[in-house]
């Protein structure tokens, strides 16, 4: 109403309301920047989205769309979300409901992926347009250059809870910005969002710290009506769920012997870890730096990236003096990071994807006055900004392009934790959905059951992924017959070590994997005509323990003038199994030395063994190949090729 109507001259906080009401209008204004940073945050969210199924999928991924499943189909109602610190504990479930949404459109995990490549997107575009309006659309161009870390962009499409932890840290901070820049009261949705986002992971919790610390100093939010209604709303929804779901008391139950033995450093060791704090900066560079085979280009696309962030926060750093909401923001982000790593004496890259965002706008903040301090002209900058953003669309282009082309790399483990773990061996095998579901079409299409596959690179699949892709095989028992054909899957590079598919045609291909047909000559692993020896008991619900080889292992081969043996083998520990001397051979001899591989995935030792033996012409009786190790916890997958002359 027209300050004339009221018959009173206006006060000074109605003057201050319509200040900052006609500079936020002015703000809004659509410029260059703006339409530059719209237009790659598509981009961006168009790559998400067009490889949906290129994205890592394994255990946790799978368990958890079974949750969502059940939830639609059986109406199981999950009362705990994903379980944390060993299993002990569980935050509400507010995840699984929301996984649940897309699969009410269509049961499939193409639905999530799409779903929640979209959401992040939209998540960006939301506070794309919250700083454009409140810190100008200079900062917001600079903010469209980080918003999309190439590491963490691949899962944020993932059916895992880590994938939607970006996704509403944008939402929380763009709600936090609105309501601080236009020093408003009304809380509404703010408290709501951040409930939602510490239930998807307890990683936001410390944000809570410089949230509630903004609400206490400006007391006048949690005096009005709808903050108390949102808070007495979240206080009722844990009560409730605190007194149902029987978190608290499992929490409060005694630990584990190995969590209780575990080792651990206190609250201010873990602060004063200076490696820690380096691994911790680096991570975006060392999760890809961990990308084994190397992909050409990322780790310098990548460098150039994280220099942009880091240098961008030391110049927010200074710069946040002048500016209160961007002080917030630095106050919040600092207390997340003190808390964090007091907290965690070891973190993982997907920890730090909450604080993202929050670094990203104090980097673009820091940025963008930085050029304007420097007297940089609009276009010199919207340059700059759109070559960069140029080679943040290069980068996550080539990244989507060669997992899809391969379909499986692998991940240093010892990177992808902060401060790096030791031994720095292992590795995590990185597989995406397409991959997988390609691979399960590939064998079920054939009537290929789990049986009939052999080697090294299914026993990592089926370990990393649960088993859940395998058909099982009706028992020799019931049908009086073994499969007549064998199934070997390895990779393109397996001719370059070992000699088992040279001369093979392969069936079909998988990304980077081939499927070779093999006639079952009868081998015997322990004396039972069987191929794979496995055991079906869990140490939790993503680790299966290795089969127990009482006797060792003994192979028994048909006879043959030359035969390739090929076994598979995962070990609950190191074994020199390596070792030509620690296997004995009867009935034939060495026409070259034993062929070794050796990798570690997690917390098993993997190994790739090929003997290429002769044995005389006339001999009927077969050969054996005995280890001299004793008992051995290890899984078996064996098979052997005669070599026909050419």
């Amino acid at each position: 109403m027209p300050f004339e109507e009221q018959g009173a001259a206006p006060s000074n906080k109605t003057i201050k309301k319509v200040d900052m009401q006609t500079a936020a209008l002015m703000t809004r204004q659509r410029t260059s920047s703006y339409w530059i940073a719209l237009i790659f945050v598509a981009i961006l969210g168009a790559i998400q989205v067009y490889f949906f199924d290129i994205t890592f999928h394994g255990p946790d991924q799978i368990r958890d769309v079974e949750i969502a499943r059940r939830l639609i189909h059986h109406q199981e109602w999950p009362l705990n979300g994903p379980p944390l610190f060993g299993e002990r504990f569980n935050l509400p479930p507010g995840f699984y409901y929301l996984l649940a949404l897309p699969l009410l459109v269509r049961d499939t995990e193409a639905a999530i992926f799409i779903t929640f490549g979209a959401l992040f997107a939209l998540s960006v575009w939301y506070l794309l347009r919250v700083i454009h309006a409140q810190l100008g659309s200079r900062c917001a161009l600079a903010y469209a250059v980080l918003a999309f870390p190439v590491f963490a962009s691949f899962y944020t499409h993932s059916a895992w809870n880590p994938a939607l932890v970006m996704t509403l840290s944008n939402v929380v901070l763009g709600l936090f910005i609105s309501l601080a820049q236009q020093h408003r009261h009304d809380g509404l949705l703010l408290p709501l969002a951040a409930f939602l986002l510490v239930q998807i992971h307890p990683s936001a919790a410390p944000l809570l710290l410089g949230l509630g610390a903004y609400a206490l100093l400006n007391y006048q939010v949690l005096l009005n009506r709808r903050t108390l209604a949102s808070l007495l709303l979240i206080a009722g929804m844990t009560a409730v769920w605190g007194s149902q779901s029987g978190a608290v008391s499992k929490l409060l139950s005694p630990a584990p012997a190995s969590a209780a033995t575990a080792s651990g450093h206190g609250w201010l060791s873990n602060l004063l870890d200076m490696d820690k704090w380096r691994d911790v900066f680096l991570m975006p560079y060392s999760a890809i730096e961990s990308i084994q085979p190397a992909i050409s280009g990322l780790g310098a696309l990548t460098a150039f990236h994280l220099t942009l962030m880091l240098g961008g926060v030391l110049l927010g750093i200074v710069y946040a003096a002048k500016e209160r909401t961007l002080r917030w923001i630095l106050l919040t982000t600092v207390l997340w990071f003190i808390v964090s790593m007091a907290f965690l004496s070891q973190g993982a890259f997907w920890h730090l994807d909450v604080v993202h965002p929050w670094l990203a706008v104090l980097a673009a903040y820091g940025l963008a006055r930085a050029s304007e301090k420097a007297s940089l002209s609009t276009g010199h900058f919207n340059a700059l900004a759109t070559t960069s953003l140029v080679l943040v669309v290069v980068a996550h282009l080539n990244l989507y392009l060669q997992f899809e082309k391969r379909g499986k790399y692998d991940l240093l483990l010892a990177s992808l934790f902060f401060p790096k773990l030791e031994p720095l061996e292992y590795k995590i095998p990185g597989y995406t959905f397409k991959y997988l579901h390609e691979m399960r079409d590939g064998l079920s299409s054939r009537g290929i059951c789990q049986d009939q596959v052999i080697g090294l690179d299914p026993m990592v699949m089926g370990n990393a992924v649960n088993r859940k892709l395998d058909a099982p095989c009706p028992s020799p028992a019931t049908t009086g017959q073994v499969s007549q054909t064998l199934y070997f899957i390895a990779s393109d590079q397996d001719a370059l070590r070992f000699d088992f598919t040279k001369g093979l045609q392969a069936m079909t291909t998988v990304g980077a994997s081939a499927i070779y047909a093999v006639r079952n000559t009868g081998a015997l692993v322990n004396g039972k005509a069987e191929n794979n020896v496995l055991s079906n008991k869990k140490i939790d619900y993503m680790t299966f323990l290795p089969a127990r080889l009482a006797e060792g292992l003994t192979l028994t081969l048909p006879p043959a003038p030359e035969t390739i043996v090929r076994v598979a083998l995962r070990c609950g520990r190191d074994y020199p199994i390596e070792q030509q001397a620690h296997w004995k051979v009867q009935g034939a001899e060495y026409k070259k030395p034993l062929t070794t591989a050796h990798a570690r995935y997690l917390g098993s030792n993997y190994y790739d063994l090929e003997w290429t033996l002769t044995m005389p012409a006339s001999q009927v009786y077969g050969a054996t190949i005995s280890s001299t190790l004793g008992p051995l916890d290890c899984d078996v997958s064996a098979i052997t090729r005669p070599i026909t002359a050419h």
